[in-house]
């Protein structure tokens, strides 16, 4: 069996700049952790324990594919797969610190393998007539609550979902300060008067709103940035250069 270090990649100490896909991988990693959680919640509640310790290797990927091949559609299957592929290609082309390589491994493992294992699924299987109509691939942030989730617990240990969970928030968080943030001018105005130690009160004077529409701009303004307080917020506006 292969080792999960047994890809190469490129390891610096400083970041590139974002590709625009990358939001594309940074959605996969959402994907892979939210099933990782869903597997998991299976074993917490009693399921026993599969032989795979590594739920991200080809050996892992095609026993589920038949899993997933029950539950999902052909031409969402195949979207996914070229989707995960790009992803694999996209973060093959980024810096990362060297803290991260093991995640990053794990996680382009678990992408590679799967779009492998989903070509091999529909080479293998006849296609059906609303497979052969299919628009650009795309994914969506959200996993689907209807995949046999119970069956996959059945292929994995607690501990290997529980690994690939924690290797893909990571790998997430990372990709997240390399997406380029979507703020209006009214929330960059926002965030730099917050920066600059203005008060609410002060805010609210100056922009002709209450206090509490002011603190209800700011709960918006820190959720934009991925942020659950004003100390996340104005960290990782830094970490994306919006403020000094």
């Amino acid at each position: 069996m292969r080792s999960p270090l047994s890809v190469t990649i490129r390891v610096v100490d400083s970041e590139h700049s974002a590709d625009p896909d990358v939001s594309q991988a940074h959605l996969a990693c959402g994907r892979i952790a939210g099933v990782a959680q869903a597997i998991a919640e299976v074993h917490r509640f009693g399921q026993a324990e599969g032989p795979h310790k590594r739920p991200w290797t080809a050996e892992y990927h095609r026993e589920a594919m038949e899993i997933y091949g029950k539950s999902l559609p052909r031409s969402y299957q195949r979207n996914i797969g070229v989707v995960f592929g790009r992803c694999v290609e996209v973060m093959g082309e980024l810096s990362i610190p060297a803290a991260l390589a093991e995640d990053w491994v794990i996680v382009t493992e678990y992408l590679r393998e799967a779009s492998l294992a989903i070509d091999r699924w529909l080479s293998a299987n006849e296609p059906d007539p609303e497979s052969e109509t299919v628009s650009s691939p795309d994914i969506e942030p959200r996993t689907p609550a209807f995949v046999h989730f119970d069956e996959l617990a059945k292929l994995t240990t607690l501990e290997g979902v529980s690994r690939l969970e924690q290797a893909a928030l990571a790998v997430q968080s990372h990709l997240y300060v390399l997406l380029p943030a979507h703020l209006s001018d009214m929330e960059l105005r926002l965030l730099k008067m917050v920066a600059s130690g203005t008060h609410v009160v002060e805010i609210a004077v100056e922009l002709n709103y209450s206090q509490r529409s002011i603190h209800r701009k700011l709960v918006k303004l820190w959720g934009s940035l991925g942020a659950h307080n004003r100390t996340e917020g104005l960290h990782k506006a830094a970490e994306k250069g919006l403020i000094d």
